[in-house]
């Protein structure tokens, strides 16, 4: 367990609570503004408190139908690395847990990590009923100061968009020197795939800890994001430390 654990983070645009289960891992993260791209998040774990499914969906509790947005399956290396994630996109759930076979677009991604545990490449190849349209080749760049500095994705089109390959770059902002939110939580640095020490942004106050209080949540809105997709304008976070 984490020395700190968000309760909840409150801002201008949305907020968001953080459930835990008796073990201590993160059970929920339920939204105020749910909607279309800011749904809830439900996660369930194996006996080694590994994160092996993700829920994102439109439901209020994990037991309840409702519609899904994206549904993770998580499989791991023997050093408890995410190595294979497979990602199911519209569909929904039955009352009980049960996947209906609604979903038409799948993403099966192949992870690599460095020595310090921290996602480097990334292949997410998409699917759309069977028909391969097109991949993602990530490669995440790390600074000596243990943030990422930059993020490489070369796109390759299935054939059926003439194979076209086309690449960008996309860089961070600035970091503080402040201990960043998501290393309250590994599965939260996995979905955001970013395993920086710091954080990109400079908050107004910290807690004792080094942990940010109050934020610009604009200036968190920067980088690849599944977690608090609609943060915005002024953020304050609540902990619960030991």
């Amino acid at each position: 367990t984490n020395i700190c654990q968000v309760s909840s983070i409150e801002s201008d645009a949305a907020s968001y609570v953080f459930n835990y289960n008796s073990k201590g891992d993160l059970e929920s993260i339920i939204t105020n503004r749910l909607n279309t791209g800011n749904p809830n998040l439900f996660f369930t774990y194996d006996r080694r408190h590994r994160a092996v499914e993700v829920l994102s969906g439109f439901m209020a509790s994990a037991s309840e139908a409702g519609a899904v947005w994206f549904y993770h399956k998580l499989g791991y290396n023997t050093a408890n690395q995410i190595v294979r994630d497979t990602v199911y996109q519209f569909g929904g759930k039955d009352a009980g847990g049960i996947i209906r076979s609604s979903f038409h677009n799948e993403k099966h991604s192949l992870l690599q990590y460095d020595a310090g545990n921290r996602l480097v490449k990334a292949t997410d190849s998409v699917w759309e009923r069977g028909v391969y349209i097109y991949a993602d080749y990530f490669t995440y760049k790390y600074n000596a100061t243990g943030n990422l500095e930059y993020m490489i994705r070369e796109s390759h089109n299935g054939p059926q968009f003439g194979g076209s390959i086309y690449s960008d770059t996309f860089w961070m902002k600035p970091y503080d020197t402040k201990l960043s939110i998501r290393r309250t939580s590994r599965i939260w640095m996995y979905l955001d795939r970013n395993y920086s020490v710091n954080n990109s942004f400079t908050s107004a106050s910290y807690n004792s800890y080094g942990l940010p209080v109050q934020f610009n949540a604009g200036e968190y809105w920067y980088g690849f994001m599944e977690v608090l997709p609609a943060i915005g304008g002024n953020a304050t976070v609540i902990y619960h430390c030991n």
